[in-house]
């Protein structure tokens, strides 16, 4: 038989080594579901806990002027991992802003997850959720942030491909030989305009990848159609890039059928 008061000691003590403004870990192994639920409960009527969402609780940090709700980093961490298990990743505005590809500051959060969820509100931040419905792991999450953001390379806010594509060489060139590889296997899952834009930035500013993978996964006759793509990729021809025209911006074949992004 569980013993009730103890899981509520318990949670009790977690509680106060819980740094202010911190998601509190759901620790239930070996009990009760339902009294560990109503311990928490209790915590959050008492005030020393607020429920974030459903099984998500934080420890709020009170000021003179109120309490302060969750951070970014906070809420980023509780919509990514249930536990010690990583459940999706940052993309979006948010990601390309703090890798200097856009000033603007975004008001929504886009978490990129293997299945789709409805938009939300937590602690004052609009979520949105984009669909990766393939397998990836942990460890691809840093080349799968690489292949969004030239993905979206035409989408960033107030910024151009001249501006976006040195960093992104500067981020890709900081990983190893299996990654890079890794990051080519996985683009093939992304639409054929990615994969052109990755293939003409590794043959550009990274030769010696074998880039032919990405080459023959392209219809020869898709054309892809980016503003200033010429100034920043020599080989923009080869990979089927031409100019667009003053205020046209489209990649023409870039289907995202299986994708949404903001």
């Amino acid at each position: 038989m569980f013993n009730t008061p103890s899981i509520a000691s318990s949670l009790q003590r977690q509680v106060k080594s819980l740094p202010e403004g911190q998601l509190l870990p759901i620790l239930m192994e070996g009990q009760s579901e339902l009294a560990y639920f109503k311990a928490l409960s209790r915590l959050v009527q008492s005030g020393q806990l607020i429920r974030l969402e459903k099984g998500k609780y934080y420890k709020p940090r009170t000021t003179r002027f109120g309490t302060v709700r969750l951070t970014e980093s906070e809420i980023i961490k509780a919509l990514t991992q249930k536990g010690s298990k990583i459940t999706g990743y940052l993309t979006g505005n948010v990601l390309y802003n703090r890798w200097g590809l856009t000033t603007q500051v975004p008001n929504t959060i886009t978490i990129a997850r293997r299945t789709r969820l409805p938009e939300k509100e937590l602690s004052g931040y609009k979520i949105k959720f984009a669909v990766r419905p393939f397998p990836f792991k942990e460890t691809d999450i840093p080349m799968m942030q690489l292949l969004d953001a030239l993905t979206d390379i035409q989408k960033i806010p107030d910024t151009t491909p001249e501006k976006v594509v040195p960093i992104l060489v500067e981020k890709i060139s900081n990983l190893q030989l299996p990654q890079i590889f890794r990051m080519m296997k996985l683009a093939l899952e992304y639409p054929p305009s990615t994969r052109a834009l990755l293939g003409a930035l590794l043959e550009t500013y990274i030769p010696g990848q074998p880039t032919d993978i990405l080459h023959k996964s392209l219809n020869p006759l898709t054309k892809y159609k980016i503003k200033g793509i010429g100034t920043v990729f020599s080989n923009s021809t080869k990979w089927n890039f031409y100019e667009a025209a003053r205020g046209q911006n489209t990649i023409q074949g870039g289907n995202r059928s299986s994708r949404t992004t903001s």
